[in-house]
Parts: structure tokens; sequence; C-alpha cells
């Protein structure tokens, strides 16, 4: 595997390490702001997604459709068909609708805690899946 590629890989999942952290944070003390924690949450789901494509050198484009970004990793791993297409695919609106007031929307505490454990198996599956090359 080529040096680039890999440090390539190594600085998504640093992000998308940032992003979990960040919604593990939201969804601690104090009042829970649950658009921001959901937005992380989509967050740290798609660029987990994207570093493990980018490992197997799989052009993905711009997008946060997550339901895309599971199907091109299916194809990669079958393994990847564990996670639940409506689950994950609610998810994907977190990436614009609750950051702009035109499309305002607040998700509940449930949802922000199902956004959180969906962004948590997801992050410990690619990690397993790219153990090894993390530094």
């Amino acid at each position: 595997m080529k040096r680039e590629v890999i440090e390539l890989v190594n600085k998504w999942l640093m992000k998308a390490e940032r992003d979990f952290k960040t919604a593990e944070k939201l969804m601690g003390v104090g009042e829970i702001i649950t658009d921001t924690a959901c937005f992380h949450a989509q967050q740290s789901i798609e660029k987990y997604l994207k570093a493990f494509l980018i490992y197997h050198q799989i052009p993905f484009g711009r997008t946060h459709d997550l339901i895309f970004l599971v199907q091109k990793c299916k194809d990669v791993d079958k393994d990847f068909e564990k996670f639940n297409i409506p689950k994950v695919d609610k998810l994907t609106d977190y990436a614009v609708e609750v950051r702009y007031p035109n499309e305002f929307y607040i998700p509940t505490l449930e949802e922000a805690r199902e956004s959180y454990q969906i962004a948590k198996e997801i992050r410990d599956f690619v990690k397993d899946k790219l153990e090894g090359i993390l530094e």
C-alpha cells in the first residue's frame, strides 16, 4: 500500500475521531444539544466510511449520503451488511437539515442517543477493519 494512501486514511480517521468525540461530549453533562450531537455523529460516520473506502482505493465523490457510502463499503466487504439501512439513512439528514434555520429540526434526545450509538458501532467496526494501519 502506498504511503500517501495510508497517510490520507489516517487523516480521515483523525477527523472522524474528532467528530465522534465531539458527539460524545455533547451527549454528556448539562443540556444535551441534540442537533449538534446528531450532526457530529453523522459526520464521524461519513468520515469513517470514507477512510475505509480510501484505504481500498474506491472513489466516492462528494457526498453526505451514508447509504451510498455503506453500499460502496459493502461492495468491498460484505460484513457492512450488518448496518440497518433505515437507521443509517436517517442520519444522512443530519448532515444538512439540523445545521440551517430554513431546514430547522431539533432531534429528540432518543434520536441523539440512537445517532451516537450508530456512530459508535460504525466507528468500532471500521477501526477493527483497518487495524494495523492506524497511527
